[in-house]
């Protein structure tokens, strides 16, 4: 065999290995070293369902590793010559765990969330919920949110005050002791920064509340608090979308 053969697939193996290194220690900064329970990172994001684009191949790439590191050579050659496909396919998975889909780009973004304020009339919104597909209306005011407004508002209010229909001269100010985020009864709210991936997004939906409020919307906002301004805003079904 030519010395320059050779040297190609030994290169490449080794290319090989340090691209997979290079794809652990991505995954070990994304979970903090939280992987311990499945014994590598890589093991770790095979379990989670943004790896699911990736999940078969990623999977022949650790069978082709763990071949590598335990049976490296015979008489002096490498047993197994990785694909140049398969180094630029390592990169892409590393690229994508450094810097995955933006969560904003799923989101309905500020300008086209319907909004309300505490002067607006109640029955008017509501229309406007009904209408538009809206279930949960941030209250806005001063350029702060400061609640939100949603069907399960009307339901605790008619259930505290014996209200059987909304009055056409209500407004939402009327509505103030249950807009708080955290005077919904049975929903919760998440706030989350600019930069947060779709992926952690779905996660919060997916995670188990220690209460039986359900989260029933992210948003995102410029600092990541109750208090910042408004980017966007996802629900439940754009979570979904975004598989």
């Amino acid at each position: 065999m030519p010395e320059t053969d050779r040297t190609d697939k030994i290169d490449r193996a080794d290319e090989f290995l340090d691209k997979y290194r290079q794809l652990e220690e991505a995954l070990r900064n994304k979970y903090g070293g939280d992987e311990k329970n499945y014994g590598s990172p890589i093991v770790r994001f095979l379990s989670e369902k943004e790896s699911k684009p990736y999940r078969d191949r990623l999977n022949v790439c650790r069978e082709i590793r763990n071949f590598l590191t335990h049976h490296a050579e015979f008489d002096g050659e490498r047993v197994i010559q990785p694909s140049n496909s398969l180094i630029r396919f390592l990169d892409e998975v590393t690229a994508f765990v450094k810097s995955p889909p933006s969560a904003l780009n799923f989101a309905t973004l500020y300008e086209d969330i319907l909004k309300t304020s505490l002067s607006q009339k109640a029955q008017t919104v509501m229309k406007k919920m009904q209408r538009q597909g809206f279930s949960h209306v941030p209250v806005m005011e001063g350029g702060e949110c400061i609640g939100v407004f949603s069907v399960s508002t009307i339901f605790s209010y008619s259930l505290e005050h014996g209200l059987a229909t909304v009055r056409d001269d209500m407004v939402i100010a009327e509505f103030a002791e249950m807009l708080n985020f955290d005077k919904h009864s049975a929903e919760r709210f998440r706030f989350v920064g600019r930069d947060a991936s779709i992926y952690e997004v779905r996660n919060e939906f997916e995670r188990k509340s220690r209460t039986s409020k359900r989260l029933a919307a992210v948003f995102i906002t410029d600092n990541g608090s109750s208090r910042g301004r408004i980017l966007g805003m996802l629900t439940p079904w754009d979570v979904i979308d975004s598989d």
